[in-house]
């Protein structure tokens, strides 16, 4: 992965505890830099004697004057997060990948609702902003935080509901006056709108439950978006898992091409095709980012960290190839597929 020394050019503060920062983008990278709404941008930040590798989703939208702004939260113990907002400030230059993601607005021109917690809020503001502007969809939105002083783009949200009416619905559930987001308050939001797109980002707990409102209520897995973005988390696998198991090779679709891969004991299936100079997209290796999530079409794998994926996403055959160690050598994965 490329990276690129972007200078910020703004830092505004969205609540105590987020920060906007915008990137300015000389000539030469501007091209590179085109971003589809609810995309996300990988940063390298210096740290002591090493660097930390983090994604965060865009803000902004791409049909706005030309912006390329992520919100961060501060995490209790975050490294980055507390970096990015204790020490960044105007002028100063940081390497940031071109953005990539696939929790994007689809061309179904279904009505669409989202559900964002926290700093969750972030793909989805580009999202909402992307769509009323190109299109004439209507957006539900359902955001919970502890209490209002936590809502990030709150005055964006009111203007926003203010220029389209109509359209733009936005419902607030703040734990401080309506106790913790259930199941039965999701489904008095929802109703009977299920023919329509959802998008869903916050913490693990909020998506699971939200992903299994829907599913409850009859709404497709094809129309159900989740992002998920999770923080340094130990490894769950029981080593004890891949006692006297010999795989020799794995097959994996790239660029539409098959490939047989030797399999380098005790490593990762990214990392065993890295080292035969195979390119499948990839960027933290730490279970975080999802960018290296491909389906698995054969055979069985074990995954050090799963936690990022969805129980849909893991029913569907994707996972981790930063994560994956083969159980069988019946193994075919497609890393093109969506």
């Amino acid at each position: 992965m490329n990276f690129y020394p972007l200078i910020v050019s703004d830092i505004v503060e969205k609540t105590a505890l987020a920060k906007s920062i915008t990137f300015e983008l000389e000539d030469k990278y501007q091209s590179l830099f085109d971003y589809q709404a609810g995309q996300f941008l990988s940063l390298r930040l210096p740290w002591e004697d090493s660097f930390l590798d983090r994604s965060y989703s865009l803000s902004s939208s791409p049909n706005e004057s030309f912006k390329l702004t992520i919100t961060v939260k501060r995490v209790v113990d975050g490294r980055a997060s507390n970096l990015l907002n204790d020490t960044l400030k105007i002028g100063d230059i940081v390497d940031v990948a071109r953005p990539t993601g696939r929790f994007i607005p689809t061309s179904n021109n279904n009505p669409i609702t989202l559900f964002a917690a926290g700093s969750g809020i972030t793909p989805i503001i580009s999202i909402i902003r992307y769509t009323l502007k190109q299109t004439e969809l209507s957006i539900s939105l359902f955001y919970a935080n502890s209490n209002d002083n936590q809502i990030i783009f709150e005055q964006e949200l009111v203007q926003l509901s203010e220029e389209y009416p109509n359209r733009f619905n936005c419902l607030h559930n703040l734990s401080s006056n309506n106790g913790r987001v259930s199941e039965s308050i999701l489904k008095d939001f929802i109703g009977s709108r299920i023919q329509q797109d959802f998008f869903i980002c916050g913490p693990a707990g909020f998506m699971d439950l939200t992903e299994s409102v829907l599913q409850k209520l009859g709404v497709n897995d094809k129309d159900i978006f989740i992002e998920r973005f999770i923080s340094d988390a130990e490894s769950t696998l029981d080593s004890e898992t891949l006692i006297d198991r010999t795989i020799e090779s794995f097959n994996a679709i790239l660029d539409s091409e098959k490939h047989s891969v030797p399999y380098l004991a005790g490593k990762t299936l990214l990392e065993s095709m890295l080292a035969h100079d195979l390119k499948p997209a990839y960027f933290c290796q730490k279970a975080k980012c999802g960018m290296c999530t491909v389906t698995k079409v054969s055979g069985d794998v074990v995954m050090r960290n799963s936690e990022i994926l969805s129980k849909g996403d893991i029913e569907k055959g994707q996972i981790l190839l930063c994560q994956s160690l083969p159980l069988t050598n019946d193994i075919l994965i497609n890393c093109d597929a969506d």
